[in-house]
């Protein structure tokens, strides 16, 4: 999921480390990394360019079809993680242990249609004992499925919470004679 825990994982895998532009190899395995949403949520103009000015007659909008897309400041380690899927027998996830940290990679490996077989370490520390442990006892990663499904329900809902409320109250706003932006959803409120 990061830069500093792929480095940490990599230390504790055989063989002599080898740095490349956006992963190591070594002789046990590849090690890449993501920085945060490799994805990210289209908005609503990119599902249909009417929504792109708001209207209260486009309200509430639903896609019918969720669209991720790469997000620009991730387009090249994507492309990296992407070669390296592709050349990959398998994959070893290792997201954060939470439910952020599942769909954070999940998603990418949905993106790309992945196929091949997955499994899933569980880091909780990034010292030698504990990352040589969970390397030991990786588990298989449909086994989390449900943790990725709670996040992914948790980014959806914040979506459609924060894309219609935040159009439908600017909107009121804005009747009333304001000139402001009122952005509403789980965090800002």
């Amino acid at each position: 999921e990061k830069p500093s825990m792929a480095a940490e994982l990599a230390k504790c895998l055989p063989g002599p480390l080898k740095r490349a532009d956006g992963y190591i190899s070594t002789s046990g395995g590849i090690v890449t990394w993501g920085f945060g949403h490799v994805l990210r949520q289209a908005e609503p103009g990119e599902y249909d360019a009417r929504y792109e000015k708001w209207r209260l007659e486009d309200l509430p909008i639903l896609p019918e079809e969720w669209k991720m897309l790469v997000s620009e400041s991730c387009k090249k380690q994507f492309a990296i993680i992407e070669r390296l899927i592709g050349e990959a027998q398998e994959i070893v996830h290792a997201g954060d242990p939470d439910r952020e940290g599942q769909l954070l990679i999940d998603e990418i490996l949905d993106y790309l249609h992945n196929e091949k077989p997955v499994r899933r370490i569980l880091l909780n520390a990034l010292d030698e004992k504990s990352i040589k442990k969970a390397i030991a006892t990786l588990r298989e990663n449909r086994d989390f499925y449900n943790l990725k499904q709670s996040a992914l329900a948790r980014a959806r809902a914040d979506w459609l919470i924060g894309m219609n409320l935040s159009r439908a109250y600017t909107l009121a706003a804005q009747r009333a004679g304001h000139r402001t932006t009122l952005p509403v959803g789980r965090v800002k409120t």
